[in-house]
């Protein structure tokens, strides 16, 4: 379960605000952190004394996009241990091989069906090590 924090990155309040709906009714034990694009998620990253487990990161993000994101956490040897689920709403195979190319630990299609969305998150939670609770 995780103890400490979340991060997502993501430049869309609503968005932001259905990702905090989903991590509420998962019922995750842990803190969530918000940057708004690119370059305050680095900023975050670099400032942090105490880092996120998962960054949930959006790929269309003003500033900098998250792949730029994404290769840049890899690169950096204290941040390269962080697992990265990207957030999209493309479903292009090339855009997601790319990103797990680039390191990418899940890569969520985001859904405009709100238990789908859910199930997604929930299972990228499980595979990580989280214990989210789950009601159908």
């Amino acid at each position: 379960m995780f103890k400490e924090k979340i991060l997502i990155a993501e430049d869309d309040e609503e968005d932001v605000d259905l990702f905090k709906d989903v991590l509420t009714d998962l019922a995750c034990n842990f803190t969530l952190e918000v940057a708004a694009n690119g370059m305050e998620l680095m900023k975050m990253l670099e400032t942090s004394a105490v880092l996120p487990e998962l960054i949930f990161l959006d790929l269309n993000m003003p500033l900098k996009n998250g792949m730029l994101c994404l290769e840049e956490i890899k690169a950096n040897q204290r941040w390269k241990d962080i697992k990265i689920i990207i957030l999209s709403t493309s479903s292009h195979q090339d855009q997601k091989k790319a990103a797990y190319d680039k390191g990418a630990d899940f890569y969520i299609v985001k859904l405009s069906n709100y238990s789908d969305f859910k199930n997604s998150i929930a299972a990228c939670l499980i595979k990580a090590g989280s214990q989210p609770k789950i009601n159908y």
